[in-house]
């Protein structure tokens, strides 16, 4: 009986203290806090005739921490709804301000939306660690 009672004190004791964030789980966290709706898309051309997908976003960071960049992963969907775009998207989103939504506009070179095709920007909630060493949020650090 005394033996478990110790050992419930001690389990007790180290659960006052939550287990401390490492960096990389400190920057997931903080991505799920940007919120991104595309208000439009459309295409464009570079000055060598090939094709630049323009989109205009909504972007609001929910959280109270700030990260300067913010990767996405850009889906061109067939009509058959399988991908045949499936590209990182890094947003500069370091001017925006907590809680207050944003615009945000960017290009794709080299990415063009055939008809009848969808674009969807996903936030991963968990990147891959392969993933995590080319995402610039994980290797810039936190505001």
């Amino acid at each position: 009986m005394v033996l478990l009672g110790l050992a419930a004190i001690g389990m007790m004791a180290g659960c006052d203290e939550p287990r401390k964030e490492k960096p990389f789980e400190r920057v997931t966290r903080l991505r799920l806090h940007y919120k991104v709706a595309p208000n439009f898309y459309e295409m464009q051309k570079d000055k060598d005739g090939k094709p630049v997908l323009a989109m205009d976003l909504g972007v609001t960071n929910t959280g109270k921490e700030s990260l300067d960049k913010v990767t996405m992963v850009l889906h061109i969907i067939k009509p058959d709804g399988k991908d045949r775009v499936r590209v990182p998207l890094t947003l500069d989103t370091s001017h925006l301000v907590s809680e207050v939504p944003g615009k945000i506009f960017v290009t794709v070179p080299g990415v063009e939306v055939r008809e009848g095709e969808e674009v969807t920007l996903q936030m991963e909630g968990q990147p891959s660690k392969q993933d995590m060493t080319t995402y610039p949020e994980y290797t810039a650090g936190v505001s």
